[in-house]
């Protein structure tokens, strides 16, 4: 820490996010920083998912960072320990587990109009100043469990998917599986031949398509390494490859209809029996809610001991659960039930110019300039933030775009500026983008998470990576203010000159 006790950066959350920002803050010569996480490990998402069967839905090559390629990913998509050991292996090259601060929760930030500084406190007490903040905390840590009828007098196992008990045995046990979407057709047939019974609990069908996974040779391993150029390649074909294949069915209708009757036809054929076949096609429009792939799920649903459970649950009992038609026991209850998208980006409370807070700034709705400055927040970086979130191109991808904008403006700022976007350029930004969203399946009017209670659209980016990385590129003078802090300490050097 610099000579006046206060940090150059204060970085949330040990993920993607804050490895990049991390890597990036090095990179630039900015070493006086720390990155902090609730977690006891590194690894974001990836750390905290670790249910039987978890895996990325973007194939491996697409999910790393472009500056630190991996030519050793098992499969085409790969398992959650091999994405986890990914970030670890980053956080060791860059040497970064020296800035780590692990087991740490935050509980508020707030920033002093006088010094231009950030104050952090922690749930243990502590405070920490910084100039900036950036806030890499991802969105798929904050479990969602919906609030049954009962389920507090419920005695057996109970466990959401991102919280996993790993002592937990399946073998021999009555099981439900609440929630069938995306963690959901992976944690099934990952237990499926241990358990004794599954009953999937399901309220809304999903489009599922062949995941068409493979392993990779170790001849195509020692080939990535032995040439680089063709691991680019390979990533590039599959940048372009979600780009020109599945971005479409978001914004073209024609298109998308003939996808979704190849899922659907997909779904009849792999169906055993006419009642669940009935069950398991949806009725909207393909990409309205999150597309699946799986290549197992089918044949774990097939099974004699997977039930399919489509009745709305009425509650939970001390013993099992009860739908319409009867009530159902279970040794577990496993929630699948996905993440409060919403509640974690006002997870922490944070306080702006002015004693303004962010939960105020957002009474109508979250929203930022380019999904990473909030104005009235100066010095204070979202990584994900709002209308950043995707589903048909890499996160990391997305990531590092944001991250290189934040580099810009840690430039501009250099050592003892305040830097903010206006009103004005926030206003318009998401004025446009919403405007946009018309245009795309998500307005189509089925419910999704995609969308809040009043169903404006806070999550998702409605183009494409390649429009993302080009509005990106640069900063707009226009659209940011400078000014220098009233009280300014020195730094023990220049930061991003």
């Amino acid at each position: 820490m610099a000579d006046d006790g206060i940090l150059d950066v204060l970085i949330i959350g040990a993920g993607f996010s804050g490895v990049c920002a991390a890597i990036k803050l090095k990179q630039a010569g900015i070493k006086d920083f720390r990155i902090y996480d609730k977690a006891g490990g590194i690894g974001g998402t990836w750390w905290n998912n670790t249910y039987p069967g978890a895996a990325c839905d973007i194939p491996s090559h697409f999910y790393c960072f472009s500056f630190e390629p991996n030519a050793n990913w098992s499969r085409l998509y790969s398992p959650q320990e091999e994405i986890q050991a990914y970030i670890e292996y980053c956080v060791d090259k860059y040497g970064l587990r020296s800035h780590l601060n692990l087991r740490r929760e935050i509980v508020s930030l707030t920033f002093d109009d006088a010094s231009g500084t950030w104050t952090t406190l922690m749930k243990d007490g502590e405070r920490v100043r910084s100039r900036f903040v950036i806030n890499g905390s991802g969105a798929l840590h904050k479990p969602s469990t919906p609030a049954f009828k009962g389920a507090e007098r419920y005695s057996g196992i109970s466990m959401h998917t991102a919280e996993w008990d790993k002592s937990f045995e399946p073998s021999d046990k009555t099981i439900a599986v609440i929630g069938s979407a995306a963690s959901a057709i992976q944690v099934i047939p990952a237990i499926a031949e241990q358990a004794k019974h599954i009953c999937l609990y399901q309220r809304t069908p999903n489009y599922i398509l062949p995941r068409n996974d493979f392993a990779y040779s170790e001849t195509w391993k020692k080939r990535f390494r032995r040439f680089p150029l063709l691991a680019r390649l390979h990533r590039l074909m599959i940048f372009y490859y979600l780009e020109l294949k599945v971005f479409p069915v978001i914004t073209r209708s024609a298109y998308r209809a003939k996808r979704a009757e190849d899922a659907k036809r997909y779904i009849k054929v792999m169906t055993r029996g006419r009642r669940v076949r009935e069950k398991m096609v949806p009725d909207y429009e393909m990409g309205c809610k999150r597309i699946l792939i799986s290549d197992d799920f089918f044949d774990a649903l097939n099974r004699d001991n997977v039930e399919l459970v489509s009745e709305p649950i009425g509650e939970i009992t001390e013993k099992g659960i009860v739908s319409a038609s009867e009530e159902r026991l279970f040794d577990a209850i496993i929630y699948a039930t996905g993440f409060d998208l919403e509640g974690h980006m006002l997870g922490i409370e944070v306080t702006g110019e002015q004693g303004q807070t962010l939960k105020e700034a957002w009474e109508n709705g979250a929203q930022a300039y380019k999904g990473v400055m909030i104005p009235g927040f100066p010095n204070y970086f979202l990584t994900t933030g709002p209308n950043t979130g995707v589903g048909t191109t890499s996160v990391v991808f997305m990531i590092e775009q944001t991250i290189g904008w934040i580099m810009k403006c840690l430039r501009k700022a250099g050592r003892d500026r305040i830097v903010s976007v206006t009103e004005e350029a926030s206003e318009a930004y998401n004025r446009d983008l919403q405007a946009d969203f018309p245009d795309t399946v998500w307005t189509s009017g089925c419910q999704s998470w995609y969308r809040n209670a009043e169903g404006r659209m806070e999550i998702l980016y409605p183009h494409d990576a390649r429009t993302f990385r080009r509005q990106m590129k640069r900063i707009d003078p226009r659209h940011i203010k400078m000014r220098r802090a009233a009280k300014t300490a020195t730094p023990q050097r220049q930061a991003a000159q």
